[in-house]
């Protein structure tokens, strides 16, 4: 989990939204583009938001679904000051996935070396900016449980907190955990959770026993 500085504001502002990195693209320009999926309630307080948010240019929404909009950002000078997606390229890194919240960013990241991990983090120290590693893992023993997440639509983080769920009892009859306790294991908010649950279990549903006939 890293204190980010990209869209903070906007973040801090739609508590009850979830950002899901998609796609950056650095222009000849030298300009940085990324594509972003927002889901959630709060859209109105999130565009409000962009407006002031000194490290995007604002942009409309390029699709839009009930609870979900996908977003063309353009990274002011600032924000790319301060954007780790070069040194991610620069260091031969394949993001796999990016969530954000007002609570902060999620980034997993495939390397080539232990140094270029080393590098990665040194950027957020050299930035000043709180990171969190709390998981380092070899992925050629994680291909099993990676093709699941990727068949049944569900993000890690999602994954995670649908698998926690079952472990701790939260699920059970009578329940024998909360939605705070399941929420301290990821270190977030008994809202954050749910949030989190109910979109992991409204995904797997949809890819597969969900029929839209």
């Amino acid at each position: 989990m890293v204190d980010y500085p990209i869209l903070r504001e906007t973040l801090s502002e739609a508590l009850d939204i979830e950002l899901t990195w998609e796609q950056s693209d650095l222009t000849g320009d030298g300009g940085h583009q990324m594509l972003v999926w927002v889901d959630g309630d709060g859209f109105e307080k999130f565009d409000a938001g962009l407006e002031a948010d000194p490290t995007v240019i604002a942009s409309s929404p390029v699709v839009e679904f009930d609870s979900r909009r996908l977003y063309q950002l353009e990274l002011t000078p600032d924000g790319q000051r301060v954007s780790v997606y070069p040194t991610v390229i620069k260091e031969g890194g394949v993001l796999r996935e990016v969530t954000a919240t007002h609570e902060g960013w999620y980034f997993r990241v495939a390397f080539p070396s232990d140094e270029a991990l080393e590098r990665f983090h040194a950027f957020f120290m050299e930035h000043s900016l709180e990171v969190e590693i709390r998981e380092l893992y070899d992925e050629s023993e994680s291909l099993g449980l990676a093709g699941s997440r990727s068949q049944y639509g569900i993000t890690d983080r999602q994954c995670e907190a649908l698998v926690a769920a079952v472990d701790t009892g939260y699920l059970d009859i009578p329940r024998s955990c909360s939605l705070a306790e399941l929420g301290e294991r990821f270190d977030i908010s008994p809202n954050a959770t749910s949030e989190r649950f109910r979109r992991g279990v409204k995904r797997l549903i949809e890819n597969t026993v969900y029929s839209s006939n």
